[in-house]
């Protein structure tokens, strides 16, 4: 349940936009739209046509609004840090462009309330602006801490700072923990609707879940198709789009399923005994709902993903690693 500071939401216009860094940030908003739609408000979305296709798997009819995503590129070498800063210049261009967007968007549509997912241009001075964010404190190195004061400098221009975590940070960690009043825990928030496994036959031994930006995405999606290939037992993979699988359906006893419907995804986890993904805080939130075994990879170099991993190392359903094979795929429970 999502704490009250999204309960008191009701019959308002609500602009709403997450950033384009994998599907998780918006996968997370799903919970949010459908509680805000349930409290009677109007959603209008904002996202690039990726994110659309994704987002009308749940919600066919609301108002879709054509809005660019950050220019990320990732070398794919697991040199996060360096790729970021190389492009600091245009990502700094790109947010103070996507404020003077939000003065349109207010003329236009004349919103109530602004919800950012991680965007920091998505927020407007007169219109009541809150971003969802759990990396209110970046696991940075020591030479690059002055990238933390510039992430809580423009977290602290919204109104509020919505966390989506418990109080006390219990699967953020120290990620979420920052001094601010502005910040408000909203609970975990996962895209499936009912907790817990509830499928006792698992049709599948692995489900592997891609995710992330590109091309650590596709990385990972020609990682789990050579090792699920390996195995005789029958396996599933989900990604983002037929942009990362090609149009290929099976590879041996592997099935593929680019974009399935939310009802599909969901018997997906459920019918799966362990499930294979990257360790992003997103997909960590969806396995705590389903209470699913995971075979974690964080992707290389991404901090956030490797602090996640050492907080949780000692999860008793969770085992982390760097390297996927066939060897901890089949002894998953020896790890």
């Amino acid at each position: 349940m999502l704490a009250n500071v999204l309960n008191a939401v009701t019959h308002q216009r609500v602009l709403l936009s997450p950033l384009n860094w994998g599907l998780g940030h918006v996968t997370r908003t799903i919970p949010v739209i459908r509680q805000l739609l349930k409290q009677g408000n109007e959603v209008f979305i904002c996202c690039d046509e990726p994110q659309e296709r994704f987002y009308r798997n749940y919600f066919p009819n609301l108002w879709y609004i054509p809005h660019s995503g950050y220019p990320f590129e990732f070398g794919g070498k697991g040199r996060w840090l360096f790729d970021i800063s190389k492009q600091l210049a245009a990502l700094n261009a790109f947010r103070k462009q996507e404020l003077r967007t939000l003065n349109q968007y207010v003329n236009e549509f004349n919103p109530d309330l602004i919800i950012s997912d991680q965007r920091f241009g998505f927020r407007h001075t007169s219109v009541r602006s809150c971003i969802i964010s759990h990396q209110l404190n970046l696991p940075l190195p020591l030479w690059a801490k002055l990238g933390n004061f510039f992430n809580q400098q423009q977290l602290n221009q919204f109104d509020e700072i919505w966390v989506p975590d418990l109080e006390g940070s219990i699967l953020s960690g120290e990620l979420s923990q920052m001094p601010s009043e502005k910040v408000k825990y909203i609970g975990w928030l996962s895209r499936f609707k009912y907790p817990g496994v509830t499928n006792e036959f698992k049709e599948f031994s692995h489900l592997g879940v891609v995710s992330g930006p590109d091309p650590y995405a596709k990385q990972l999606y020609d990682t789990m198709i050579s090792e699920f290939s390996k195995l005789e037992s029958r396996t599933v993979i989900i990604a983002p789009s037929k942009h990362i699988t090609g149009s290929a359906r099976q590879f041996g006893n592997c099935s593929i399923h680019p974009n399935p419907s939310p009802e599909s995804t969901e018997q997906l986890f459920s019918s799966s005994e362990t499930v294979v993904s990257r360790s992003g805080y997103s997909t960590l939130m969806d396995l705590t709902v389903m209470q699913n075994n995971a075979l974690l990879i964080p992707t290389p170099g991404q901090l956030e993903q490797l602090y996640l991993a050492k907080k949780h190392v000692q999860h008793e359903k969770w085992k982390f690693t760097t390297q996927l094979n066939k060897k901890n795929l089949e002894g998953f429970k020896n790890l």
